[in-house]
């Protein structure tokens, strides 16, 4: 991490709130878009992005983790002031950056410390604690640091927190600073990704890849059936029928697995590999328990492959 100076206000400038998947907040690069960019982001890919902010296809739905998030970012920020009383925590709107308004973001909230020091607070809820360090840290998903660094860079700003609800409803913060060696990538990025959009300098598609938005994105680019055949290429027909074998034989073998490993683990609740939890049988409504893999399993390696 570089030290830097500590900047007491924003240079970036505010705007009103702009929302979220309207035309004037697609048209520029935002905190929640830069993690798309760098194929980083669990939740948009490149592919799906590039036609959200082409126009083709409509912006982001909204899911239930952004519902959830939208409801428990007041009682997080509220959390967050608590354990600081001596800061001021406020709502912000939509900032661009001062040297060039295609670079935006909505941070959750302003922290004013007691030195008069401005900071951003981000309110995160997560459904898998893994990907987060120990409260008091900096180390939280990548995706989430992309974001933050990105609000820096917009608002001028020098110091992140995060606050997060986890999934076992306790509370944590964070803590992320300004590196210069991170936001040195994302402005290339963010650059060439404008660049490559209808009407820019260099406009391409993205290749098409495996995330889940990139193929929700092909289906909403072609929503009618108008009853015509296709005939597939040969090289595309052989990647289609090798997938849909390979994802068959991964179910079974799956299943297998856990017949194996149920039958194995008798009446014991746990499994445990060199003290480490592999999977948990879980009571059901039906009545008989079924397997559930730990969230984190290591990548074991037989004899055979080895």
């Amino acid at each position: 991490m570089t030290a830097t100076a500590v900047l007491t206000a924003p240079t970036g400038r505010l705007l009103p709130l702009v929302a979220p998947g309207s035309a004037e907040w697609m048209r520029r690069m935002s905190a929640s878009k830069i993690a798309a960019v760098l194929g980083l982001s669990p939740y948009e890919s490149r592919f799906s992005l590039w036609h959200r902010m082409a126009g083709l296809i409509p912006g982001e739905p909204e899911s239930d983790e952004m519902r959830r998030g939208h409801y428990l970012e007041p009682a997080i920020a509220h959390w967050f002031a608590d354990q600081h009383p001596d800061w001021r925590v406020e709502g912000t709107g939509t900032w661009v950056a001062a040297d060039d308004d295609r670079w935006a973001a909505s941070p959750d909230r302003l922290v004013t410390c007691e030195d008069g020091e401005v900071r951003l607070l981000e309110c995160k809820t997560e459904g898998s604690d893994e990907r987060w360090g120990e409260d008091g840290t900096d180390e939280i998903p990548v995706y989430h640091r992309a974001q933050v660094q990105w609000q820096m860079l917009v608002t001028g700003l020098r110091v992140a927190h995060v606050g997060l609800l986890t999934s076992y409803l306790s509370f944590r913060q964070y803590v992320v600073h300004w590196d210069p060696d991170d936001v040195a990538r994302l402005v290339p990025a963010a650059e060439e990704f404008m660049a490559s959009l209808p009407g820019g300098k260099t406009p391409r598609r993205p290749s098409i890849d495996g995330h889940g938005s990139t193929y929700q994105a092909v289906r909403e680019l072609h929503p009618d059936i108008d009853g015509e055949d296709f005939e597939v290429p040969r090289p595309l027909a052989e990647k289609f029928c090798g997938a849909v074998h390979a994802v068959k034989a991964a179910k079974e073998a799956d299943s297998e697995a856990r017949a194996e490993l149920a039958d194995a683990m008798g009446s014991a609740r746990r499994a445990l590999f060199d003290g480490d939890v592999l999977a948990t049988r879980v009571p059901r409504q039906s009545g008989t328990p079924s397997i559930t893999a730990a969230r984190k399993l290591p990548t074991l390696t037989t004899p055979e492959a080895a």
